[in-house]
Order: structure tokens, then C-alpha cells, then sequence
């Protein structure tokens, strides 16, 4: 088990589409503080390749939104799937 997979666990567990969360609360869920990068907008982006965490939160069907990091708060979306 990977340091980030309970919160692809716990994205998968939830049943609404905007998942609100604090920098906190996540903390609480992965049982670990984040990296210092956490202070930076770019490690919150949905860019498959920036880092382990964002791989977790895709992977979970979720994006990030409304990222703020002067309040240490974010929205995990459930991403929209298109018909092909």
C-alpha cells in the first residue's frame, strides 16, 4: 500500500460528487502530514504526471478545484465521464 492509497480509499467511499476538504482533513485521512509542497497551487494541479498524491486522487475518478492555499482548503470533484 502506497503512503497516499487511503485517500484514493476514502474518495471511493464517497457517494457525492464534490468531496470538500481541508489540508487537515487530509492529513487525518493518509495519517501523515503532507509535503511542504502542499504550500505551492501546481501541487494541487490535476497533472497526471506532478506526483504520487495526484495519481491517487485520479485514479479515484476525482480532479481538484476551488484550491486555496492561504485557507488550506480544496474541492475533490468526481470527473465527468464522456461517452465515446
Amino acid at each position: 500500500m502506497g503512503k497516499y492509497d487511503p485517500l484514493k480509499t476514502f474518495l471511493l467511499a464517497q457517494a457525492g460528487d464534490a468531496v470538500p476538504m481541508t489540508f487537515g482533513e487530509i492529513e487525518q485521512v493518509l495519517g501523515t502530514t503532507l509535503p511542504r509542497s502542499k504550500r505551492y497551487p501546481a501541487w494541487w494541479s490535476n497533472n497526471p504526471s506532478n506526483n504520487m498524491m495526484t495519481e491517487v486522487w485520479l485514479a479515484a475518478g476525482f480532479v481538484t478545484e476551488q484550491v486555496d492555499i492561504g485557507a488550506e482548503r480544496l474541492v475533490f470533484r468526481r470527473k465527468a465521464f464522456e461517452n465515446a
